[in-house]
């Protein structure tokens, strides 16, 4: 069996705030998996190392003999990340058109109620639910030195061994040929191209009233802050003192509530909806450089349609960060507003991560030397 595949996904910012413990979590699963089988694992633990959001697609060897562990490090931020809840949908479809579940190691890192739900309503967390997780929520804080962290990591080393028997066992098999047929691939001909265009279009027009929304809500946000300053600049300029100014943050801080909400819940829309033009965007693009040879009418029209939206989610983007940033200061003056701060924080992440999905699809086009329409804005 040839040196197998790892990749750990889990949010940079969480390994930050554990100063590096998930990353060095798998660098000692990868020393105990060595010393389990003595055979070599290459784990790739950052995604600049493959240059994720690319290529990482192609990396993945879809022959049973070169096989590719996945393991998310899941916690709440993870399920709020584009990028992450894009390589978890791969790697669990793959797994299953291999018929080897094993294969996806999710590991519990931190415990957050939506995991709690029946039925949840997170649609990947549901399908996260069918793997055995390994929960790790307790030992995250034990010394890694510790005799129950050490045989954690032997467990979860040992798991992976068995897990590259199981794949070597069916690719030896007489089926194996018709498992490595059941992986989806994407075919090139010109019928197909329309076909992914379709698919990927079909969800634009709800992702654009969407946007539409989320612009609306943060006008409404800004129409209640400038009414707060004035009356703040008001209060100020009778004297009024401290009493007063903390009830008209208190008002702002009721007026605000209604509006963040709804911001994070449409964020929400923004991501799923984002993650479903993807399946059909990452067809597009697969089928894209046949289609320039065949068609270039068509794929330079549907180059400028995906710029068009790149430019939206970076404007919509932008707003909701000048947003945030202006009144930011404010939220010290009240702890009643530090409710919905949360809510358009939590909104805010969601639309960056959102928002770096759509602009890699720009550049995989630039990558391909699609040229921009001449008349393009």
């Amino acid at each position: 069996m040839s040196s197998a595949k790892g990749f750990l996904s889990y949010v940079h910012a969480d390994d930050a705030a554990e100063s590096g413990r998930i990353a060095q979590l798998a660098r000692d699963v990868v020393a105990q998996y060595e010393m389990i089988t003595g055979e070599q694992i290459d784990l790739f633990l950052d995604r600049d190392e493959i240059s994720w959001g690319e290529d990482w697609r192609s990396k993945i060897d879809d022959t049973l003999s070169d096989v590719a562990f996945f393991i998310p490090v899941l916690t709440r931020r993870y399920f709020r990340s584009q990028e992450c809840r894009r390589e978890l949908d791969f790697f669990i479809k793959k797994a299953r058109a291999l018929g080897l579940t094993e294969l996806v190691l999710p590991i519990l890192y931190t415990d957050f109620p939506e995991l709690r739900e029946d039925p949840p309503t997170d649609e990947l967390i549901a399908r996260t639910s069918a793997f055995q997780r390994v929960d790790w929520t307790d030992l995250r804080f034990a010394a890694t030195t510790s005799p129950e962290y050490r045989k954690a990591v032997a467990q979860l080393a040992q798991r992976l061994a068995e897990a590259a028997t199981a794949a070597e066992a069916v690719d030896d098999s007489s089926d194996a040929e018709g498992v490595r047929e059941a992986i989806p691939s994407a075919p090139d001909d010109e019928a197909g191209f329309a076909d992914a265009v379709s698919e990927a279009e079909e969800v634009m027009p709800a992702w654009t009233e969407t946007v539409r929304r989320i612009t609306a809500e943060i006008l409404r946000i800004e129409k209640l802050a400038t009414t707060a300053g004035e009356q703040l600049q008001a209060s100020d300029a009778r004297g009024q003192g401290p009493v007063a100014r903390n009830s008209i943050f208190n008002q702002f801080a009721q007026g605000l509530k209604s509006p963040a909400e709804r911001i994070a819940r449409l964020s929400n829309e923004f991501a799923a909806q984002l993650h479903a033009m993807d399946l059909g965007m990452q067809a597009v693009l697969a089928r894209m450089p046949g289609e320039l040879r065949q068609n270039s009418s068509s794929a330079e029209d549907f180059v400028e349609l995906v710029r068009q939206m790149a430019s939206g989610s970076a404007e919509g983007l932008e707003a909701l960060e000048q947003l945030v940033s202006t009144i930011e200061p404010v939220e010290r003056e009240s702890r009643n507003l530090r409710p919905a701060f949360r809510e358009l924080r939590k909104g805010l992440t969601l639309m960056v991560d959102g928002d770096e999905v759509i602009q890699n699809w720009v550049k995989q086009m630039d990558g391909l030397q699609v040229p921009p329409r001449p008349n393009a804005g």
